[in-house]
């Protein structure tokens, strides 16, 4: 069984990548016509891509991604205002299992007062109070505020980074059960679930896996020789 200092050094470690690929990609468009749902989907497709699989000790971590068409057969409509759904799910040798859900909408810092927020904002909230966010696309990275502060300009709240809200999730210091993905199905068929119940259009899932309920790697079975 894993220690707390090494479940904290596998946190540690997802939300330092996390930003780092966070900011490239960011930064990268930051200057082009890259459309916010666009990005986001670029955003969680280099996540995916650069850590997928990550074992650290007696840890395991899975990182999945999934996409459905803006339009067009198989899109989703929009039913909470969030560009992005975020799975956190810990899986721990004690079978005491977590599974949480984040919702967040994208803009770009010269976009942030979008007359569409506010009811997106109101959306997201209907479904989670506690776990909604606003991600604010800028020159050098994200910044995540909490949805209910954010239109409110009294608000002293400070924002937290992607690879933070992340960390934080597993931590169990953030998200809200009442949307996490059903972890008695197979995990690419809970995205797909909790997407098409949202509809949301990019999906990414981060998820922790102790000891013997680590992912063990496929192998094929060697045919047997005919004589």
């Amino acid at each position: 069984m894993a220690t707390d200092e090494e479940k904290e050094h596998v946190f540690q470690a997802i939300e330092q990548a996390v930003d780092a690929i966070v900011s490239e990609v960011v930064e990268g468009h930051y200057e082009a016509l890259t459309q916010e749902p666009q990005l986001t989907s670029k955003i969680a497709g280099a996540i995916e891509h650069t850590i997928k699989k990550m074992d650290v000790g007696d840890l395991n971590v899975q990182v999945e991604v999934r996409d459905f068409p803006a339009q067009g057969r198989g899109a989703l409509e929009g039913k909470v205002g969030a560009d992005v759904y975020i799975s956190v799910a810990v899986i721990p040798e004690d079978r005491k299992d977590v599974s949480k859900g984040m919702l967040a909408q994208a803009k770009w810092d010269h976009s942030a007062k979008d007359p569409k927020l506010p009811e997106q904002i109101g959306k997201m909230m209907e479904r989670s109070e506690s776990s909604s966010y606003v991600w604010v696309y800028g020159p050098n990275g994200v910044t995540c505020y909490p949805a209910g502060d954010y239109l409110n300009p009294h608000s002293e709240g400070g924002g937290q980074s992607v690879g933070s809200l992340i960390a934080n999730g597993l931590r169990c210091e953030e998200g809200d059960r009442r949307i996490g993905r059903d972890l008695t199905k197979p995990l690419i068929t809970s995205l797909n679930e909790v997407m098409e119940e949202l509809g949301v259009q990019t999906a990414v899932s981060f998820t922790v896996r102790e000891g013997s309920r680590r992912l063990r790697p496929y192998r094929r079975r060697r045919r047997k020789r005919l004589e």
